[in-house]
């Protein structure tokens, strides 16, 4: 039964793409920090995360497993661009660099323990903060061998973690019903919140 709900899962193209994503997260874990390979995997994986929600979108395989599968691969992906970025960034990062880190982990495990408390599944949502954060976060490697302003890029890095994390734990503690497409805290069209 799972087997077929795996093959069933990758025959959207946009699943594919996702799936794509988990598999260059694994050699991005070996390879040297802003190197032309880090940067070739980091780019190739980036470029899944960007097509797969359109891709689904026009070819009619938007799926509840697709977006679960989604917020997968971009936790997967993410935790390998740590990996490999992390000694980078402590060689750069300011001394309270890794407090607001830290705290936006925290707002980010909460909110999906609640989730995961409220629905007895793994919730995610796909808010408006959410993608600019990671759209934010996805471009400073890029960014990194500029080094001259990494204060002020980490500060904003932190902040826009933080804030978003804070808003998906707000919505997870209001909302009454799980819907993965909320914008915001104040999508009121889809807004469920207990008041």
């Amino acid at each position: 039964m799972g087997n077929f709900r795996v093959n069933s899962l990758m025959k959207s193209p946009a699943n594919v793409l996702t799936a794509g994503r988990i598999l260059l997260s694994f050699p991005l874990v070996w390879a040297a920090p802003l190197s032309p390979v880090f940067y070739v995997l980091y780019t190739m994986a980036g470029v899944t995360d960007m097509l797969d929600g359109p891709v689904a979108r026009r070819t009619g395989t938007v799926t509840r497993e697709g977006a679960v599968l989604d917020s997968i691969a971009d936790a997967v992906f993410l935790a390998a661009a740590l990996i490999v970025l992390f000694p980078v960034l402590r060689e750069r990062c300011p001394n309270w660099g890794l407090w607001p880190v830290l705290a936006a982990a925290v707002l980010r495990c909460g909110a999906y323990g609640v989730g995961f408390y409220k629905y007895r599944r793994f919730a995610a949502y796909h808010t408006r903060l959410n993608k600019l954060t990671g759209a934010a976060l996805f471009c400073a490697p890029y960014l990194l061998p500029f080094g001259e302003h990494t204060e002020v890029l980490w500060a904003v890095l932190c902040a826009a973690a933080c804030v978003s994390a804070g808003e998906e734990l707000l919505i997870q503690l209001l909302s009454r019903r799980y819907y993965p497409d909320t914008q915001s805290v104040f999508d009121a069209k889809r807004r469920d919140f207990h008041v």
